[in-house]
């Protein structure tokens, strides 16, 4: 029989737990602004050191917000802004790449199948709207990656499932150096909104099969056509495109 050691947990690592609590039960809100360091180890017990080194942990996730000459202030605990740190941090090559079109194919065409029964006029509408835009957005590949998103994210609302929303919205924003890169590639935008349109036709019609279908199609062809402009090297391409379906 053996046992794990018991791991001594740091002061500092305490104290970004503490206010860490404090933040999830409300008792620190959005905006509000924290004592002063040397406030705030006195309140806690601790050094200062400690004090900093917590604070610095959190603002690098995005739960505080350090503003020079002013102090620290609660950040947001909304997905959007909470995974812009690791956007910054996550390198866009072929692997990532796959990876992330890997994740969207697993989760993407359940999302729309499930949108497919549950999607409301008004969300058929704004879907149209979009699809229009996307029309005469062909040769603004920045403000058509925009719509592009708005799309993806009209659908991912539809399907009514609050713990799919959070996944494939952080797919979606993690995804945004993809679409800067993709949006770029010859056709790639003429193909989307073709396939959108496919989509929007089976979410309109209420048919989960025809639409995850068709979502598994469109994230195929862009991965596809992505590996076809990078000129990548045969075991790689080999790799983006081995799940087609």
């Amino acid at each position: 029989m053996s046992f794990d050691p018991i791991v001594q947990v740091s002061v500092s690592e305490q104290v970004a737990q503490r206010l860490l609590t404090m933040i999830r039960t409300g008792r620190l809100k959005r905006g509000q602004q924290l004592p002063p360091e040397r406030d705030l180890a006195s309140m806690l017990g601790v050094g200062r050191p400690a004090v900093r080194e917590a604070i610095r942990g959190l603002a690098l996730l995005g739960l505080l917000r350090i503003r020079q000459g002013e102090g620290t202030f609660v950040g947001s605990l909304e997905t959007r802004e909470l995974l812009e740190p690791l956007e910054m941090v996550i390198e866009l090559n072929a692997g990532t790449l796959e990876a992330l079109f890997d994740a969207r194919l697993v989760i993407e065409p359940g999302v729309a199948a499930l949108a497919a029964t549950h999607i409301g006029d008004a969300d058929i509408a704004r879907l149209h709207a979009l699809v229009a835009d996307e029309q005469s957005l062909l040769g603004d590949p920045e403000t058509f990656s925009a719509a592009d998103m708005a799309f993806h994210e009209t659908i991912v609302d539809a399907c009514e499932n609050p713990f799919l929303q959070s996944i494939a919205n952080s797919l979606y924003l993690l995804g945004k150096k993809s679409r800067r890169v993709t949006s770029q590639v010859e056709g790639v935008l003429e193909r989307s909104l073709q396939d959108h349109r496919e989509i929007l036709g089976a979410l309109e019609a209420r048919d989960p099969e025809r639409a995850a279908r068709a979502m598994r199609q469109h994230l195929c062809r862009v991965r596809d056509a992505y590996a076809a402009s990078a000129n990548l090297p045969d075991h790689e391409t080999h790799s983006l495109t081995r799940r087609r379906s």
